[in-house]
């Protein structure tokens, strides 16, 4: 029989946990973004043109999408950490199996990948908002700079690892620490009973809520906002290696630039809010990701584009985290009947923006023109938010 007492916000064995869970999520980060860094080394691999590598995005993020749908399920079957432990357990599983050769292994691996990802992102941003009641914003933004540190050093980490002991040894060093997280979750679960419950919620409420202007119109901007993040995350590599293919470490450190200037901007943005109000900012950074994205298809050599992948970056760091704050705030306790929604959005633009820049790629014979697609997701994110401000009410 299951446990059912309640994990004591601030108490020490809290502490540990989320502490632990900042760790899971730096890997996590890692995980995350790696599939654009090994994405050169997995085409040449499976011999795949443009289109067939960004089926590969397609792929992850369906796994994604179903793990994220299910987690809100598995939560109140099972409570969180359980939920965790099988999570990072997958994912070590997946990660390991994906150095090896067979078309079909990778591809299952990946999805294996996707469908943890899905698993744990939900569930881990719901517990911390549940263990921080009084801060949700400031520790979410938090948990997002361990999520970006991951993030950064992964692109160039694991390529570095793949060029001096191969890809299959480096995947494995990435699967270890995973496991370690999940078996120190796993005893978090013998000394710390299960966490917080799940909200109840009945769908016609759900839905009753899904149909006001402001929640339809976030769920777009989300949508777009993660799909143009995922598209120039995980193309940069690829598209950086064929404009200079000397250069072997300028490929590896575009994604690192890329997530830097997320962590930087999430990491500045504190700051920023106590001179800007929330919705001025996220406009601000729309336009500068706009600008870096263009800076990115004028570049025709290394440094501009090197320099447009950081301000894209920088620009799309607070638009996910402060929106989310914003549609918490905005709907208070009924918010965590829906952020699960969000998430399985956040899985689809990945999904599907990455798909778009391969096929568009091998269409026009260019992956130049397959990037205009995030480009267009800025100019889309900023209709978006201008549409969004209009239904917040005046605030001071």
């Amino acid at each position: 029989m299951r446990q059912s007492h309640e994990l004591i916000a601030g108490s020490p064995r809290a502490k540990r946990l989320v502490r632990l869970l900042h760790v899971g999520f730096v890997l996590i980060g890692v995980v995350n973004t790696l599939l654009g860094p090994i994405l050169p080394l997995l085409s040449t691999r499976w011999r795949l043109d443009d289109a067939g590598a960004g089926s590969l995005f397609l792929v992850q993020s369906a796994g994604a999408i179903v793990g994220s749908a299910l987690s809100g399920l598995l939560i109140k079957r099972f409570g969180f950490l359980p939920l965790l432990i099988a999570g990072f357990g997958l994912m070590a599983a997946s990660t390991a199996c994906l150095g090896f050769e067979p078309w079909v292994v990778g591809l299952l691996s990946i999805s294996g990948t996707g469908l943890s990802l899905g698993l744990t992102i939900p569930t881990i941003n719901l517990l911390i908002s549940e263990l921080n009641i009084g801060r949700r914003a400031a520790a979410l933004n938090l948990l997002n700079l361990a999520w970006g540190v991951g993030a950064v050093s992964g692109p160039v980490l694991v390529p570095m690892l793949s060029r001096t002991v191969g890809l299959t040894v480096a995947l494995l060093c990435v699967a270890a620490p995973l496991i370690a997280v999940g078996i120190l979750i796993g005893r978090s679960t013998v000394l710390l009973p299960v966490a917080v419950k799940a909200g109840e919620a009945t769908s016609s409420g759900a839905i009753r809520l899904w149909m006001t202007p402001y929640a339809l119109l976030t769920a777009a901007l989300v949508f777009v906002n993660i799909g143009t993040e995922s598209a120039t995350g995980g193309w940069i590599a690829s598209y950086v290696q064929r404009l200079d293919p000397s250069s072997q470490l300028s490929g590896a450190v575009a994604p690192s630039l890329f997530w830097a200037g997320l962590l930087a901007g999430r990491a500045a943005a504190p700051f920023v809010l106590r001179r800007v109000r929330e919705t001025r900012m996220v406009l601000l950074g729309m336009f500068v990701a706009v600008g870096g994205l263009v800076v990115i298809l004028l570049g025709t050599t290394i440094a501009p584009v090197l320099i447009g992948v950081g301000l894209t970056g920088l620009g799309l760091a607070p638009v996910f985290p402060t929106t989310i704050a914003l549609f918490t705030e905005r709907f208070g306790q009924d918010a965590s009947r829906l952020t699960g929604t969000l998430f399985v959005l956040a899985g689809l633009g990945a999904a599907v923006f990455p798909w778009l820049v391969g096929l568009a790629s091998s269409h026009y014979g260019a992956l130049r023109a397959g990037l205009v697609v995030p480009l267009v997701g800025g100019f889309v994110m900023i209709v978006l938010h201008a549409a969004i401000m209009t239904t917040l009410p005046s605030r001071k």
